[in-house]
Formats: structure tokens, C-alpha cells, sequence
């Protein structure tokens, strides 16, 4: 039988009801003769709730313990999915990331899977049974729990799905796939049928919040195709895979957005490389969103979305570093993401793009982005106006 490897992310699985409708979408495949595996996220909001109850009894908790809080949000949903499994009529059973045999890095809640050892999913499939699997979390060599960060899970279901050389990875959420914005933001946004490991890791990275980048990484390598799909509707969603002929003219496939950054400046006069590679440990690289060296400065740029409590970063940042840096904390992004835009040198696009007033304080380019580093409050706006700009108005980049 084949091996279908589906990941609910918290909104999928926030209720009784919805648990019950995940169970059937997962019974169903089933029947239809696949061996399934299915990851889970916490319910809704319970990773923010147990990190909310955290604060309220320490200023910065252990980060051990700060990890067995919140891997046990995924506990939760992984035995209620079974018992709902288990209530329609198939055998099912629920592992915690270690009892799947999932291998991490010592680095709690930024730890990176280095290993997977399937060794109990599959003999629980020779069982007869459906595997329910708690996602954003996995064992360290001390045999620890550690977790992967937010948005963790989707590595967990990719990293399965590479291991168990599993048919397709579907990834659901309560959108119907990638689009070319997002849709809650922008009007004129329209969901793509497939888009390549390469753009869809810059999406992700420049604030997409369909899928981690870590999880677009490592499918990219094990060459995981991820089906990217709604929980709560039929639509034919979009299929990440492969790479673009590198003889395609530049094309932007979609903008994306960070709401709030915080931007951590080494002051000058202290520019020093191990200072700089001290901080980077301090925040923790999968929150770091760009790191720019200069002779005469360095200066980080860390996704707030992505920590676990970025007031408490600030504090410790001024607590342990005093005169040596500076942090704003009153900035986001916006880009444009598509193949070749780097080379093709769009900054001059960009820039005409974004609605007028709005203050550009910053921009750069990779291969395959360009952004440009705004005030918060403008964020809306400026992303609509890119999206206009290059997706509606179907720019042609190679004659423009």
C-alpha cells in the first residue's frame, strides 16, 4: 500500500467539530487503500496560551522546560485525533515525535531534524493501523524533547514523508493552497496551480505563512513533492515541486509581508564579529531573517512571528548586550518573490510599486527576491500596491 502523509495545522484541528471532520478526510483515505500518516499541530491558539502562561510565572523560563510546555500542546491533539479515528471505525494510534523516531539538534525550540528512524510507524501499519503523529517536536542525542520552532510541524510531516518515501505530503490549513498574496490582505490575490521548491522557500522566508521555510528546504533536498491544500474544502490547491528552467525570463509570482520585525544594529564603535555571531546564538538563527555585514556595521533582522516571545528577546538583548547594540522594533517588510529577480535588477520596480508616503528605510536583493524594509503601519498598503504593480498588471520584467 502506498504511504500518504497528510499535516493539520492548529486551525484545522481548534475544535471538537473539526477534529471529527480531520478524522473522516482521514478515514477516507484510508479507505481508499493508503497507509496514513498524520501530523498535527497544537489546537488553535494553545502553543500562544501555554507560552502566555509561561510568562506569567517566570520572566525567561528555562528553555527545557519551556519545551516540554509546549510539545505537550501537540500531545493533546494527536490523542484526540486518534480517539476521533478510532470512533469512525478505523484502528488508529498516536506517538509523539521521539516515539516516531524523529532525531533532532540539542537546540530547543530551534532545533533542526537530523535524523528519522520510522521504525514504530511501520510496524504499526503492519498493525492495521492509522499513525498520528505530534508535529514540532523530536528527540535530541541526551534524549530530550526539543522543538523545531513555529510553524514545526510541516517539517515533521515533510521529513516523514522523505523517510517513509511516502506517494505525496499534503499539507492542509484554512486556505486552498499558495497564492499570489495573501488573500486576507489583498483582493486581487489569486492561488497558483504549482510553484518551485525556489520560490516557494523565498515566499515562505519573506513572511508566507502557508508553509515553514525549513520544511520547503528539506523537501527541496529529499525531493518531497508537498501538496499545499484546504481542510474544509475540495479545491484543487498547489503542488510545490521542482525548479524552473534556468532559461525562463524573470517573473514575480507573488508578494509577501512581515508585519513586525525587530532590527538589532551593532553600534559602530563596537563592530565585532564574535559579538556579532554571540547575538545570532542569543536569538537563534530560525528567527533570523537577514544578516548584513558591513565594514563599518552589522545589522540583524529577526521575524518577531518567529520567536517565542519577542518582548522578552528585547529584554534579554538589553540585559545582555547594554551599550553594544541598538533595537527598533517598529518595522516590517515587503517583497516581491519570483525567479531570476535578483538578476534582473527590479529594485527600481519595487520601489515605484509601494504607494506613495510610504518611507522606504531600507532594500535589498537576493536571487530570487527583492524587499524593501518599511514603517509597520504601512505594511497593507504597500504590499497591495506591489501586488498591482507586477501580479495584476502582469509585468513583463525582460522588456520593462
Amino acid at each position: 500500500m502506498s504511504i500518504i502523509v497528510q499535516k493539520y495545522g492548529g486551525s484545522s484541528v481548534a475544535t471538537g467539530d473539526k477534529l471529527r471532520h480531520v478524522a473522516g478526510k482521514i478515514v477516507e483515505t484510508r479507505r481508499q487503500g493508503h497507509e496514513v500518516v498524520a501530523v498535527v499541530s497544537a489546537m488553535g491558539n494553545t502553543t500562544s496560551e501555554l507560552l502566555d502562561l509561561a510568562s506569567q510565572l517566570s520572566n525567561e523560563p528555562g528553555p527545557r522546560e519551556l519545551d516540554m510546555l509546549l510539545s505537550s500542546g501537540e500531545r493533546i491533539s494527536m490523542s484526540l485525533l486518534s480517539m476521533a479515528i478510532e470512533n469512525l471505525g478505523e484502528p488508529a494510534i498516536s506517538l509523539t515525535g521521539p516515539q516516531s523516531g524523529i532525531k533532532t539538534t540539542a537546540d530547543h525550540y530551534d532545533a533542526r531534524i537530523e535524523a528519522v528512524q520510522p521504525d514504530r510507524i511501520n510496524a504499526e501499519f503492519g498493525h492495521g493501523r492509522v499513525v498520528v503523529v505530534a508535529g514540532f517536536q523530536g528527540e535530541t542525542p541526551d534524549g530530550e524533547v526539543a522543538t523545531l520552532g513555529r510553524g514545526g510541524s510541516d517539517t515533521t510531516a515533510v521529513a516523514l514523508a522523505a523517510a517513509l518515501d511516502a506517494e505525496r505530503c499534503e499539507i492542509y490549513s484554512d486556505v486552498d493552497g499558495i497564492y499570489s498574496a495573501d488573500p486576507r490582505i489583498v483582493d486581487g490575490a489569486t492561488r497558483l496551480q504549482t510553484i518551485g521548491y525556489e520560490e516557494m522557500q523565498e515566499l515562505a522566508r519573506h513572511g508566507a505563512k502557508v508553509l515553514n521555510p525549513r520544511a520547503v528546504t528539506y523537501a527541496a533536498k529529499r525531493g518531497v513533492t508537498i501538496h499545499a491544500r484546504s481542510t474544509f474544502s475540495d479545491a484543487g490547491g498547489t503542488i510545490i515541486h521542482g525548479e524552473r528552467d534556468a532559461e525562463s525570463d524573470p517573473e514575480v509570482v507573488g508578494v509577501a509581508c512581515h508585519r513586525e520585525l525587530l532590527r538589532v544594529r551593532l553600534n559602530g564603535e563596537t563592530v565585532d564579529s564574535n559579538l556579532g555571531d554571540e547575538l545570532i546564538d542569543s536569538i537563534g538563527r530560525a528567527s533570523l531573517f537577514r544578516d548584513n555585514m558591513s565594514p563599518s556595521a552589522r545589522e540583524l533582522l529577526i521575524s518577531s512571528a518567529a520567536l517565542a516571545d519577542p518582548s522578552a528577546l528585547v529584554q534579554r538583548l538589553k540585559d545582555e548586550f547594554d551599550r553594544h547594540v541598538d533595537v527598533d522594533d517598529d518595522l516590517g517588510s515587503v517583497s516581491a518573490v519570483g525567479y531570476g529577480l535578483g538578476e534582473a535588477h527590479v529594485g527600481r520596480h519595487v520601489r515605484r510599486a509601494i504607494a506613495d508616503g510610504v518611507n522606504v528605510h531600507d532594500s535589498f536583493e537576493s536571487p530570487h527576491a527583492v524587499t524593501c524594509l518599511i514603517d509597520t503601519p504601512h505594511v497593507q498598503r504597500a504590499l497591495c500596491g506591489m501586488h498591482r504593480y507586477f501580479v495584476e498588471n502582469d509585468l513583463d520584467l525582460a522588456a520593462a
